[in-house]
């Protein structure tokens, strides 16, 4: 029979959350922790990408999501079937906003529990990717600072007939967040590279002008307008 402490299993255990930077990337992760029962409620709180001063171009999000679930049934071979279900999801989406993702892991098997007592070790996963290109949906993520996620996650434990063998688990609920960039070269405004940011390159911001394009995106918002304009006219002149 199972005590109610382990009933209270753990369904993941906290990463120590940080980033780190590699090559043209940064990386943040984390994970989450809990307790088998109800849904609960998780806020991420993620570093938004600074383009610094339009020197790095943000080009892609890539949001990962893993789901690992453990379980282990153990029989005391004293006859019977039991039925056993545990499964573990995360539904990740923005804080107020629409949903970004789903996982989920999920074990069901029906034990016989005649003969010899033995024991039955349980794995599942799920991993879901998610890569945002789209300027509007890079746009939350730019900035000097945060994004903010809500994950619902629950842990669900069941045998059927109840309390007869032993049947627990635990799981690892975990993301990672990478941004992929461009950085800049050391004249960003001279646009057609000929070593000075004059006319021509003026001529090449007005022909982007309003549209996405990262060549003429000076400051990496998303958008050519007249913060761009600002910054070319700031560089105006040969390139140092």
């Amino acid at each position: 029979m199972l005590t109610p402490f382990l009933r209270a299993v753990v369904l993941g255990f906290v990463l120590a959350a940080g980033a780190s930077t590699l090559a043209d990337t940064i990386v943040q992760e984390g994970g989450l922790s809990g307790e088998a029962g109800p849904p609960t409620e998780h806020l991420i709180v993620l570093d938004q990408f600074d383009s610094m001063d339009g020197t790095r171009i943000l080009n892609a999000v890539t949001l990962e999501f893993q789901t690992i679930l453990f379980a282990e049934a153990v029989t005391n071979g004293e006859g019977g079937f039991i039925h056993l279900y545990a499964s573990l999801s995360a539904d990740y989406s923005y804080l107020n906003g629409p949903l970004i993702a789903e996982t989920e892991a999920m074990i069901e098997d029906v034990v016989d529990n005649g003969d010899l007592p033995f024991s039955i070790l349980y794995l599942d996963e799920d991993l879901v990717t998610v890569e945002l290109v789209q300027p509007r949906d890079l746009a939350p993520w730019r900035g000097d600072g945060a994004v903010e996620l809500m994950a619902m996650a629950q842990m669900t434990l069941v045998d059927d007939p109840p309390d007869v063998i032993d049947f627990f688990g635990s799981g690892m609920v975990t993301y990672v967040v990478t941004y992929d960039y461009d950085v800049q070269p050391a004249c960003p405004a001279d646009l057609d590279g000929d070593g000075t940011v004059d006319g021509a390159d003026l001529g090449i911001l007005l022909s982007c002008w309003g549209g996405s394009g990262a060549e003429c995106d000076l400051d990496g918002d998303g958008s050519v307008d007249g913060a761009d304009l600002g910054l070319m006219l700031t560089a105006w002149g040969p390139c140092d």
